[in-house]
């Protein structure tokens, strides 16, 4: 296995996903089961993508743990930085998909082994030989995780590395949301470039919006956000330029895993060294595919599947165009 371009750091529990299709959990009666957790779905889309990835996370020690060690084995993510705890369990969420409306997830066995990652699982080595590490932002909702994180980020930056932040703010992993933007503001103070929904950026730009919450993370010491609007786009901004690039039109079964997808499609552009107008179009292109299908890293792309889906695209953009020119 090659030595890893990418890190991911944070969530790694099973996704277990309801099988019937527009039903609330309360009626689902059968599941599948996915390897699940932003930072997970994130390594998946980038092994699958072709990139060199790895993941530092922990599991319990239990048939849960184990089956997520080997899925992300057959995946080609790295698992040298995922340990087995020995105390508490794997984490679950269950989802029910009910497109076109927002997904329904329950998460069990909180706190679970992700709380525990520790600084001491960091192999500083390893990691400072990585071009990227990606960071989930529910890493940052306990101690000794938030510790694993802080560690992760001034290590891999010290060896010049870029550091990215997926904010992934969900506020029933805190207790206090003002304990929780102090602990964000320590860890964008080492961020190079951040991915966030509107309702993350609202919570870490602390009410801002667009450009105003561009320059406030730029005073943390951001260099560079992406801004996801959903169906509306998305939107790039950095001290040199502003861009925007709209979303692709394509039947939406589950949102769970778009910014997933997004953020596996940003770096894998990255690491070609691509202009941002392509990373963002690329980027776009993986998060389509993926609200179209079941599950969130099962639902992850191939690098060819991408480049098939922009051609489709391209013809199709070519075709509008010509018809309005008739």
């Amino acid at each position: 296995m090659a030595s890893p371009r990418v890190y991911t750091l944070g969530r790694l529990i099973v996704d277990l996903y309801g099988v019937e299709i527009g039903v609330d959990l309360t009626r689902v009666e059968r599941f599948a089961k996915y390897v699940g957790g932003s930072a997970a779905n994130t390594a998946v889309g980038l092994a699958r993508l072709g990139v060199a990835t790895g993941m530092i996370a922990r599991v319990g020690h239990d048939p849960f743990g184990r089956y997520l060690l080997a899925a992300l084995a057959r995946e080609g993510v790295d698992t040298r930085m995922t340990t087995m705890d020995p105390a508490l369990p794997t984490g679950l969420a269950f989802a029910a998909l009910r497109p076109p409306d927002d997904s329904e997830v329950a998460f069990y066995g909180v706190p679970n082994a992700n709380a525990t990652l520790s600084a001491e699982d960091l192999h500083r080595e390893t990691l400072s030989q990585a071009k990227f590490l990606v960071v989930g932002g529910t890493a940052l909702a306990s101690p000794s995780s938030s510790e694993a994180v802080l560690a992760a980020l001034d290590c891999h930056r010290r060896a010049g590395g870029v550091n990215i932040l997926d904010v992934d703010w969900r506020p029933a992993f805190w207790v206090d949301p003002a304990a929780a933007r102090g602990v964000y503001r320590r860890a964008l103070a080492l961020t190079d470039l951040v991915l966030s929904n509107e309702p993350e950026l609202t919570f870490v730009a602390e009410g801002r919006e667009g450009s105003a919450a561009a320059e406030h993370l730029y005073a943390l010491g951001v260099g560079e956000l992406v801004a996801k609007r959903g169906a509306a786009g998305v939107d790039y901004y950095s001290p040199r330029q502003q861009l925007s690039c709209p979303a692709f039109s394509v039947p939406v079964l589950n949102t769970l895993g778009a910014g997933d997808g997004f953020a596996a499609g940003w770096v894998a552009a990255l690491a070609d060294n691509v202009s941002v107008p392509q990373a963002l179009r690329f980027a776009s292109a993986v998060a389509a595919i993926v609200v179209s299908r079941h599950g969130c890293s099962a639902a992850m792309p191939t690098r060819t599947e991408v480049s098939q889906f922009l051609a489709r695209q391209s013809t199709m953009d070519a075709a509008q165009k010509g018809g309005e020119a008739l």
